[in-house]
C-alpha cells in the first residue's frame, strides 16, 4: 500500500462521523489535495432535501456559514458594480459562486478547479468560464484582467508553496483597484481549546499560514489588507482576508 493511500485512507477515518469521504482529482500533483466526491455530496443533498450550500454548511461548518462569509466578502471588498470579471480558485461545489455572481452578476466568471467530477455542475452556473488547471497557477487568466479572485477552503489543506504560488498568481492577474480574497489558517485561529483537538484528533489534514507573512507577501505585490473576517470549519475555525490592488 502506497504512502498516499496510507494518508488518505486515515484522513477518511477522521472524517468519517461527518458522513463524507476524500477522493482524488484528475492530477497526479502530490501538492493537489483530493476533494469531497461531486456524485455523493449531491445525492445525499437532494435526498435530505437541502441544497448542497446548506448540505455542506451543516457537516463542514455551521448552518449559514457559507452565505456569512460571501456577504463579508463583498461588503469588505466594496466592489459595488465594477466587478465585470471574477476568478474563483477550486469553486468545488460552486457554493461561494453561486452568492458572488447573484451579487456582483459579472460578465464572466473564471474558475479553477481540479475535481473533474464536479465540473458538469459548474458549468450550470451563469458566465462560467472553465480554465485548464495544474493546480499552482493561473495560466489561462490575462495579467490585470480580473477585478475579483477569491478561494474558499483550498489554502487550509494545500501546502504552504502551493499556496504561496497562487497568492503571487493572484496579485498578477487582478486590475489596479481589484480585489483578492481567501481564508487561511492563521495564527488568531489557533487558540488553545482548538490546539488540543488537532493533537488529539492526529488527523493532520490542516495547514497553518502565517497573517503576518501573507500580508508581507502580497504588500511587496502591491496589495493592501483591508478587512478580515473568521469563519467557522470543522474542528476550528479559518480567517477570510481581503486585499485591494494599488
Amino acid at each position: 500500500m502506497s504512502m498516499t493511500t496510507l494518508v488518505r485512507d486515515g484522513v477518511n477515518r477522521a472524517l468519517r462521523p461527518l458522513g463524507v469521504q476524500l477522493v482524488r482529482g484528475h492530477s497526479d500533483d502530490p501538492g493537489i489535495r483530493p476533494f469531497l466526491p461531486a456524485r455523493r455530496v449531491l445525492a445525499e443533498a437532494r435526498r435530505e432535501g437541502l441544497s448542497v450550500e446548506d448540505y455542506l454548511d451543516r457537516y463542514s461548518a455551521e448552518p449559514g456559514a457559507t452565505a456569512a462569509t460571501a456577504a463579508a466578502m463583498l461588503r469588505l471588498a466594496d466592489l459595488g458594480d465594477k466587478a465585470a470579471r471574477v476568478c474563483e480558485i477550486g469553486a468545488g461545489s460552486g457554493r461561494y459562486a453561486r452568492k458572488v455572481i447573484a451579487a456582483l452578476e459579472p460578465e464572466a466568471y473564471e474558475i479553477y478547479e481540479t475535481a473533474d467530477d464536479w465540473l458538469p455542475h459548474l458549468r450550470t452556473l451563469p458566465g462560467a468560464v472553465l480554465r485548464a488547471t495544474d493546480g499552482h497557477t493561473l495560466r489561462e487568466t490575462a495579467t490585470g484582467s480580473v477585478d475579483l479572485v477569491h478561494s474558499h477552503k483550498l489554502f487550509v489543506y494545500v501546502p504552504l508553496v502551493t499556496t504561496a504560488g497562487y497568492l503571487q498568481e493572484m496579485a498578477r492577474v487582478l486590475r489596479p483597484g481589484g480585489v483578492a480574497a481567501f481564508d487561511i489558517v492563521t495564527e488568531d485561529c489557533l487558540d488553545e481549546e482548538t490546539t488540543r483537538a488537532w493533537i488529539e484528533s492526529n488527523a493532520g489534514i490542516y495547514t497553518m499560514t502565517s497573517r503576518s507573512w501573507t500580508v508581507d507577501l502580497l504588500a511587496r505585490r502591491g496589495l493592501s489588507l483591508v478587512g478580515s473576517h473568521f469563519e467557522p470549519m470543522s474542528g476550528g475555525r479559518t480567517e477570510l482576508l481581503v486585499f485591494r490592488k494599488d
